[in-house]
């Protein structure tokens, strides 16, 4: 029974980086983009590291708790904690939600939020609390973010504290990023 709850941490883990759930307008495209495209399509082995994690498969809820780390390929989740709720009938997940602190990163493309909520039904992603995305120079702050997956679609709402802002910094003004040797 133990190893049914790694197994489905694992996956759920898979699910908030990564739903598979992609058209194949999605699978074809180049290099090219939105943020929503990239931040939540990678590819590979993925890695969690938390404090701890608990599973009460009464309530169907599994949670990893304390400076919660996931990683897969060059993408990268951290955050306070991570919730995954699934069905009684095959453990099918239903909503992952991550609150506190939450960051991902997959450079140069990053979004912090203090909750990122995946929604398996309607496969999309909702970030709230001070949801900021950048890429490089450009930044667009907002009060939710709602990535549409499988039709690679964003929309940014403003709300009681302000307005949705954008900065966009022209490839003609950008410094190249140089690593150092």
């Amino acid at each position: 029974m133990k190893r049914h709850y790694i197994i489905l941490s694992i996956f759920c883990a898979i699910l908030v980086i990564a739903p598979t759930h992609l058209t194949a307008k999605q699978k074809t495209k180049g290099k090219g983009g939105t943020l929503s495209k990239h931040m939540f399509n990678s590819k590979g082995p993925i890695h969690i590291v938390s404090n701890r994690l608990d599973a009460d498969n009464k309530k169907r809820i599994i949670s990893f708790s304390g400076h919660v780390v996931v990683k897969r390929s060059t993408l990268t989740m951290t955050c306070d904690r991570l919730t995954v709720k699934y069905s009684p009938k095959g453990g099918e997940i239903s909503q992952i939600t991550a609150e506190g602190n939450v960051v991902i990163k997959q450079p140069p493309r990053s979004a912090t939020c203090e909750k990122a909520v995946f929604f398996q039904k309607t496969n999309k992603v909702v970030l709230i609390g001070n949801p900021i995305l950048s890429e490089g120079k450009n930044k667009v702050t907002g009060s939710k973010v709602t990535f549409f997956l499988d039709s690679d679609k964003t929309i940014i709402e403003g709300g009681k504290k302000g307005r949705v802002s954008t900065t966009i910094v022209p490839k003609s003004q950008m410094v190249p990023f140089k690593a150092k040797p």
